[in-house]
C-alpha cells in the first residue's frame, strides 16, 4: 500500500464509522457463545433460514437484547403467512425493544404466503404502526446467481423508497464494490449503504461460500492470491487485509461511499473482533470499541433478495 492509500485508510480508520460497523451471526449452536466474544452493546444482525425460521431468529434476538446487544433480525419475507402473522411478528420485535430489522426475500423455495420477495413485505409494513424505525435491504454488487441484474436495479430502486439503509452482498475484493457504489452514486440511490465483507475464515470455507453464492469476481480474486489452492489447504485463516485497504478511503462517506462495515462471521467472531481491533489502533484517538453506544454486528450469507 503506497503512502497516500495508506493516509487515506488510517484517517477512515481514526473516524466514528467503525462505530457504525455491523456484525452478522447465525442463530445456530454456538451463537451464544459467539455473542460473548462482541463488545457490550454491539449491534447483532441476526439471520434467517428456511430450515430454523423465523422462531429461530426471534428467540435468539430475545436471547441477545436480555444480554444487552442492539439486534437487527432478518426477517425472510418467504416465511410470512399473512398480515396476521407479520402483525404478530412485528409486535414481538417491538415487545424486545428492537427498533431495527432487515427485510429480505430469504431462500425458501416457495413463499408460504403472500409475500413471494423483500419488496412485498416491504411493501406490507408501510404505514404499519408496528414497523420498526429503521429497515434495511440486501444490494449485491456482483449479482445473484437467480436474478437478472436489470431486475436487480429495479427491485432495490422500488425498496429505497420504503428503507432507510442498504448492504451489500459478500465480497472478497474492493473492485467490485467500488465500482457497484459509484455506479449507484451517479443513478442517485438515496440509501445509505454498509459494505458486506467477510470476517477471519478458514480460506477453504470461504472459497465454499464463494461459489455457492455465485461470487465470480471475488472467486477469482481468492485464486489471484499467490499459492492460493496450497492455502486453501492450510489451516491459516485468510484476512480481508486487502478489501479493507481497498474500501478504507471511502469509508464514512454516506453520499459516495459506505457507512461503515457489515461483516459476515458465521459465527467466527473473536478472531474477527482481534483484527479489526488491530486495525482501529492505528489511530491513537480512536473510538473506544467497548464502549455502551459502539456499533457490531454480525450477519449471515443466505441468499438476501
Amino acid at each position: 500500500m503506497n503512502d497516500a492509500n495508506r493516509a487515506a485508510l488510517t484517517a477512515a480508520l481514526a473516524r466514528p464509522v467503525w462505530q457504525a460497523s455491523r456484525y452478522e451471526l447465525l442463530p445456530i449452536t454456538g451463537l451464544q457463545e459467539a455473542a460473548r466474544a462482541l463488545p457490550y452493546g454491539a449491534v447483532v444482525t441476526v439471520t434467517c433460514s428456511p430450515r430454523r425460521g423465523l422462531e429461530r431468529t426471534l428467540e435468539a434476538s430475545e436471547w441477545l437484547v436480555g444480554r444487552g446487544f442492539r439486534v437487527v433480525p432478518h426477517l425472510a419475507a418467504r416465511l410470512v403467512h399473512d398480515r396476521a402473522h407479520l402483525e404478530r411478528l412485528l409486535g414481538r420485535v417491538a415487545a424486545l425493544g428492537i427498533d431495527d430489522a432487515f427485510v429480505v426475500g430469504g431462500d425458501a423455495e416457495r413463499a408460504v404466503g403472500a409475500y413471494p420477495h423483500g419488496l412485498a413485505l416491504l411493501e406490507a409494513m408501510d404505514g404499519l404502526e408496528l414497523r420498526p424505525a429503521r429497515l434495511g435491504v440486501p444490494a449485491y454488487p456482483e449479482g445473484h446467481h437467480r436474478i437478472e441484474a436489470a431486475d436487480l436495479q429495479r427491485d432495490l430502486e422500488a425498496k429505497a423508497a420504503l428503507a432507510d439503509y442498504a448492504v451489500t452482498q459478500l465480497c472478497f475484493e474492493a473492485r467490485p464494490l467500488l465500482a457497484w457504489r459509484e455506479r449507484q452514486r451517479r443513478l442517485g440511490l438515496p440509501l445509505p449503504v454498509h459494505a458486506g465483507i467477510p470476517g477471519v475464515m478458514e480460506p477453504r470455507r470461504l472459497l465454499a461460500i464463494a461459489l455457492r453464492l455465485g461470487l465470480g469476481p471475488s472467486v477469482r480474486a481468492l485464486r489471484r492470491q499467490s499459492g492460493w489452492m496450497a492455502r486453501l489447504l492450510r489451516p491459516s485463516p485468510y484476512y480481508p487485509d486487502a478489501l479493507l485497504e481497498g474500501v478504507g478511503p471511502v469509508l464514512g462517506d454516506p453520499g459516495a461511499g459506505f457507512v461503515g462495515l457489515h461483516v459476515f462471521t458465521f459465527n467466527r467472531v473473536a478472531a474477527t473482533r482481534r483484527w479489526l481491533e488491530a486495525r482501529q489502533h492505528l489511530m491513537p484517538d480512536r473510538p473506544a470499541v467497548d464502549a455502551p453506544n459502539a456499533q457490531l454486528v454480525t450477519s449471515a450469507s443466505e441468499p438476501l433478495a
